[in-house]
């Protein structure tokens, strides 16, 4: 708004640039108001969600990622096994076939809710990063993404975390239990790997 203000006191005919940077300024404010008010609705729908605290139980995953992670995969009970929700969910490797021959690529379906794969990238990066006191998020998915970065490319890697974090997610909701002592029971899956 200011820099419309401005244009318009340089004295050089920009009325009508002014008006325009005026009108997309508000409507920029507006959206901003209601994208607060939804994500205030939003909060406070996920602080009676039961789903929402095991999640945020899980190191790397907090108050933005957990709602839409629930409201993404919804109910937990309609997946029997946790290969349904990684096929739901597109970070499957993707099948290719000719005649006899099946393989596997090096890339994923993409099959499933785009905001959940996004989600589940951004839960991934932040599992393996250092909090700004130096300590790591999730020590135990860092090691993973370590052991699988000596023997993959760094996509590659990022996707086995993310599948690996989607497992956790699905035994988390399904046995509704949250990941009090983690580093004991993801180092025993890690190493049983």
């Amino acid at each position: 708004m200011d820099c419309a203000k401005d244009a318009e006191v340089t004295g050089i005919q920009l009325s009508a640039n002014f008006s325009v940077i005026q009108i997309y300024a508000s409507n920029i404010q507006f959206m901003d108001t209601k994208i607060k008010a939804i994500n205030g609705e939003i909060n406070k729908w996920a602080e009676q969600l039961p789903e929402i605290a095991l999640l945020k139980s899980i190191p790397g995953i907090g108050e933005t990622l957990a709602p839409l992670i629930v409201g993404e995969i919804g109910d937990i009970m309609r997946f029997t096994n946790v290969k349904q929700l990684v096929a739901y969910c597109g970070i499957d490797p993707s099948v290719r076939q000719s005649g006899n021959f099946v393989g596997t690529r090096n890339k994923v379906t993409k099959r499933g809710s785009p905001f959940l794969r996004r989600a589940l990238y951004v839960a991934a990066t932040t599992a393996i990063r250092k909090n700004p006191n130096g300590w790591l998020v999730n020590p135990v998915i860092y090691e993973y993404y370590k052991k699988k970065i000596e023997s993959k490319p760094k996509k590659q890697a990022l996707g086995a975390v993310m599948n690996k974090l989607l497992r956790i997610i699905f035994s988390v909701l399904k046995n509704k239990q949250p990941l009090f002592n983690y580093s004991r029971t993801a180092s025993c899956s890690v190493s049983s790997q």
